[in-house]
């Protein structure tokens, strides 16, 4: 069995708490799926992100310099995963 690294501890506990939004049973419940227009959603959660990565590092980045931030980052840990 291989080992989770911790950003797919992190990945995991993010993916847990945004499928809660649309979970009936859940606390956090606040959107039904199939009344979601998914371009709107997924524009508000890179959105988030970014205000949550500004917010923990004091950065003010806007949006399209963290998607960039995020997509050297992801590069960066596939390169690292196909050296292993």
């Amino acid at each position: 069995m291989q080992n989770i690294t911790k950003n797919e501890m992190y990945a995991f506990a993010v993916n847990n708490a945004l499928m809660d939004l649309f979970d009936p049973d859940s606390e956090n419940h606040q959107f039904t799926l199939d009344e979601v227009d998914a371009t709107e959603f997924f524009i508000g959660l890179v959105k988030g992100c970014g205000m949550v990565y500004n917010k923990l590092t004091g950065d003010q980045k806007n949006f399209l310099q963290f998607t960039h931030l995020c997509n050297q980052l992801i590069v960066q840990d596939m390169l690292a995963k196909k050296g292993e």
